[in-house]
């Protein structure tokens, strides 16, 4: 099934037009007969900014290339400067930036990934095997299991909010089966069912063995029960879309459109960003320790039913004067992971969880292969940005270890917050 183009009946509710217009530079015989040099030199250069195909590349080692972007593939990066192409291994490329930004245009559907990523879009359908996403600039295909959740723009959501907010926190935690969310007078309803097809006016679904369509404009969401994606290792990359993010472990990029990990295609317009040194790190957030061991003061409540949760390591979101993520720890503890291959450094952040008011101190310590290699005193005088700043050389090590320990003497000790810990490649 073919979902409404942008602009139809079916999807004047949702989209908007991206507005943009495409800039015809001035005649040069005229503009040089209008301004000096000088400002004809000014004028050149703000053309060239306002080219869409120009992009930055930023290279490993810190320098900048801008020019026109030919083709990106696994393996390198081709740009084109002065008239001429450069290719550069994708190990020494950090990022690919495109300098005109789109227009910001609320969107009427968002897809919502198993992995986490997401993409918005004008409208939706699913023949049972792919999933189509409408957008301006073209259509988004992709496998329908690497979807976990469709959410429509709802009266629910808030003005120029994601689409599906008003509902997304209230999804059973327990459901066995797919669910549909349809539009209630005091909100919405959870429908258990097995989900088989989207299409411009319907949502087809089985329910108690019977086959039945409902009306698309009844319909606020759709979310399957999927399971989690596997924490992802270091290596890919982030790729940055006008309205979307999306990871993957390869991309292939040209005038033809962007394919990530061989399965999902994409307008090659619809890109902002390529970030490879994104990529190139893994979160100890997301990856389980290879080893943990806790003991608190009292080591027998980490036995208690309820308490070895408490005890034990948490993630965290940004908030609470904290910029960043990251992982609460307390006293004693210590996680062990094994270091990626070709790692390089291990940073974070550290700091008592509680700011200014941690009652306590406690030591921080990390270890690459049994050999420690930082120490610190964390207590409530640790008042620099999100606390210490944490930089450890990993190359060559087969484990990290961080170790937050008691000072003695009777101190309780405090929970420390380790902002963003990642092992950078």
């Amino acid at each position: 099934m073919t979902p409404s183009p942008p602009g139809s009946s079916a999807d004047a509710a949702g989209a908007v037009p991206s507005g943009r217009r495409s800039l015809r530079p001035l005649p040069v015989r005229i503009v040089q007969a209008a301004v000096p040099a000088a400002l004809l030199a000014t004028v050149a250069l703000a053309a060239a900014a306002a080219d869409p195909a120009a992009w930055k590349l930023e290279r490993g080692d810190g320098g900048v290339t801008e020019g026109g972007l030919v083709r990106v593939d696994r393996e390198g990066v081709v740009v084109a400067t002065a008239g001429a192409e450069a290719r550069l291994p994708i190990a020494e490329v950090r990022s690919l930036e495109r300098l005109v930004p789109a227009a910001d245009a609320p969107r009427a559907v968002r897809l919502m990934l198993v992995d986490g990523g997401w993409i918005d879009g004008d409208d939706v359908a699913w023949d049972g095997t792919k999933m189509t996403l409408v957008r301006p600039e073209g259509t988004v295909g992709l496998p329908a299991e690497r979807v976990r959740t469709v959410a429509w723009r709802h009266r629910t959501d808030a003005p120029g909010g994601a689409p599906g907010a008003g509902w997304l926190g209230s999804l059973p935690e327990a459901a066995e089966s797919d669910l549909l969310v349809v539009a209630a007078a005091d909100g919405q309803e959870f429908v258990e069912c097995a989900i088989k097809g989207v299409s411009a006016e319907t949502v087809t679904v089985v329910l108690d063995e019977e086959t039945i369509p409902v009306k698309r404009a009844k319909v606020v969401g759709l979310h399957w029960v999927r399971p989690e994606a596997p924490p992802r290792r270091a290596g890919g990359v982030a790729v940055t879309l006008d309205g979307g993010s999306l990871r993957g472990g390869g991309v292939e990029w040209s005038a033809e459109g962007l394919v990530l990990d061989g399965d999902m295609r994409l307008p090659q317009g619809i890109v902002a960003r390529f970030d490879w040194a994104a990529g190139r790190t893994v979160s100890l957030v997301t990856l389980a320790p290879e080893r943990l061991e806790v003991e608190p003061w009292f080591g027998g409540l980490a036995k208690v039913p309820g308490l070895a949760a408490h005890f034990g390591p948490r993630p965290v979101e940004a908030g609470g004067g904290f910029a960043r993520g990251g992982l609460v720890v307390r006293p004693r503890t210590t996680m062990v992971w094994r270091v990626p291959a070709e790692s390089r450094r291990f940073r974070a952040t550290a700091a008592p969880a509680a700011g200014e008011l941690a009652a306590g101190a406690v030591v921080l310590s990390v270890a690459v292969d049994d050999e420690e290699r930082l120490r610190h005193r964390i207590d409530a005088t640790t008042t620099l940005p999100d606390g210490v700043p944490i930089d450890v050389d990993v190359t060559g090590g087969r484990r990290l270890s961080i170790t937050v320990d008691f000072v003695g003497g009777g101190d309780g000790g405090c929970a420390v917050r380790l902002g963003a810990p990642v092992i950078e490649q």
